[in-house]
């Protein structure tokens, strides 16, 4: 897991002191726990209903207004550098919303340089949370919550889980109106699944698998597997380059929040499942600033937030775990060294919106003309788990696409053989032009082992073969690359 040094410590500590906290502490609320429903659901219908009321209040409000839209808009990320905004919005006249502007805006962990990979899970509970104790108080509705889209398959009280729900495409509606956003990707707004032409990329399977919060390479761990994986490919499917698909624009679509309701959710239901979090005092020492529902300043500590029970909400619905193998390559803890070998490696990849086929060398010191150790099929879990292990994401721009990734894929193949031969998707969203994807946290991978073991000797050989295909065509001049690709046992 990143840590917080001791120099970054003490910054944060000199900022809090010199804006005092106005806000009361969020744990007050913490004796009548709340529901936050399933947007399908009736209580969910009239949750949405409150929610337009009070988006169509926020955006009528000032930018100025930490209460605004834009205000909530700008504390996730901003489309012009930040000292830009701050000055378009406020000029150069002091004010307690200027001062909360500079401590808040852009803080949205973790898509700048340096910042603890950790961070994504808490920052966004904060957010949400903050966000919906200012509705609430805009509406005067102590019972508003903040509803949840469950996109990802798996439970019965979500059958059109991959489509937009109707309340934010119905512009004609007036109630609804404040929901809509027109520059969305085509087929979101007609009600078509975001993931029709991606099966399987909406699937929280993966990352309810993971034994450890942080990353234990070659494992993500749930939150980064959370944040590179199904998070960033629920943006690209739902925005484009100007909205939903891009970090800086994609708080301003009002689907945002249903989306990381949704997130929230799925950590909630980590936990719930029996995995803990980490128990670093120097990452829960950590502080972030929000506007309160008083439309004044307030932090929270990381620590602070690690369980939604002291919040006071709790969810309908939470999100079961998968049957696990009883491996000791997938229960490793935080704490655990880990043995790995690599197996094959490739270097940098640029990908287009044609087809890429990347031959990865067999590492020296592998068995000659086998790629893979196929004792794998047999019974015994432990003799060893296969993970593709992609790091160093770099674009100049948002590419607004997610890229299949194929194992081993014969030429001209079949629907039914891709599906056979996926490993999964590959999104750029937590991937900032000039921002450091080669740091030893950020990186991708996946569990390929059940994969190995499916195709069987048709990968027994001195090379491996993957296939990297567009979903559509990249925002042109966006120039994805993948710095290297390797494969790795357990």
């Amino acid at each position: 897991m990143a840590r917080s040094t001791r120099r970054e410590f003490v910054k944060q500590a000199a900022a809090t002191a010199s804006l005092p906290i106005l806000s009361s502490s969020i744990l007050a609320d913490a004796q009548t726990p709340k529901v936050r429903y399933n947007v399908l659901s009736p209580e969910g219908q009239a949750m949405v209903r409150k929610y337009a009321e009070g988006v169509r209040l926020m955006k009528n409000k000032p930018a100025t207004d930490p209460c605004s839209w834009t205000f909530w808009w700008y504390t996730h990320a901003i489309p012009v550098p930040k000292a830009t905004a701050i000055n378009n919005v406020f000029g150069s006249t002091p004010s307690p919303a200027r001062d909360l502007a500079e401590r808040a805006w852009w803080t949205c962990q973790p898509h700048q340089n340096g910042q603890n990979t950790d961070n994504f899970l808490p920052w966004h509970r904060m957010y949400v949370y903050f966000f919906e104790k200012t509705i609430r108080a805009l509406l005067h509705d102590d019972s508003f919550t903040l509803p949840y889209w469950n996109y990802s398959p798996g439970l019965p009280s979500s059958p059109t889980s991959g489509v937009m729900p109707a309340a934010f495409r119905s512009p004609g509606v007036p109630a609804f109106a404040p929901l809509y956003v027109a520059n969305r990707n085509p087929g979101v707004n007609t009600g078509s699944p975001i993931d029709a032409h991606n099966p399987g990329d909406l699937s929280a399977t993966s990352a309810m698998a993971e034994t450890t919060y942080s990353p234990h390479s070659p494992k993500q761990g749930f939150c980064n597997n959370l944040d590179f994986n199904l998070h960033g490919n629920v943006h690209d499917l739902v925005g484009t380059t100007t909205n939903m698909g891009w970090v800086p624009t994609a708080a301003q679509d009002p689907i945002f929040w249903m989306h990381h309701c949704n997130i929230d959710r799925l950590w909630a239901s980590w936990n719930k499942n029996g995995h803990p979090n980490p128990n670093d005092q120097n990452w829960k020492n950590q502080r972030f600033w929000f506007a309160g529902p008083d439309c004044k300043a307030a932090s929270q500590l990381v620590g602070d937030v690690l369980s939604i029970e002291p919040l006071g909400y709790t969810y309908q619905e939470f999100q079961p775990g998968p049957r696990l193998v009883a491996s000791r390559a997938l229960a490793l803890n935080a704490q655990e060294p880990v043995a790995t070998s690599t197996v094959a490696t490739s270097a940098s990849v640029a990908l287009s919106g044609a087809t890429t086929r990347v031959a990865l060398q067999i590492a020296a010191g592998a068995p000659q003309n086998r790629a893979f150790d196929l004792t794998l099929n047999a019974p015994a879990p432990d003799l060893g788990r296969y993970y593709l292990v992609i790091r160093d994401l770099q674009v100049k721009s948002q590419p607004g696409v997610l890229y299949d990734i194929y194992l081993d894929l014969p030429e001209a193949a079949s629907a039914e053989a891709r599906a056979a031969h996926k490993v999964g998707s590959l999104n750029f969203f937590t991937a900032m032009p000039g921002m450091r994807m080669d740091e030893p946290t950020r990186f991708v991978s996946f569990d390929i082992s059940g994969l190995v073991k499916k195709l069987g000797a048709s990968v027994a050989s001195g090379a491996v073969n993957l296939t990297i295909t567009s979903s559509g065509q990249p925002a042109e001049g966006s120039q994805p690359v993948i710095g290297s690709v390797s494969i790795v046992k357990v």
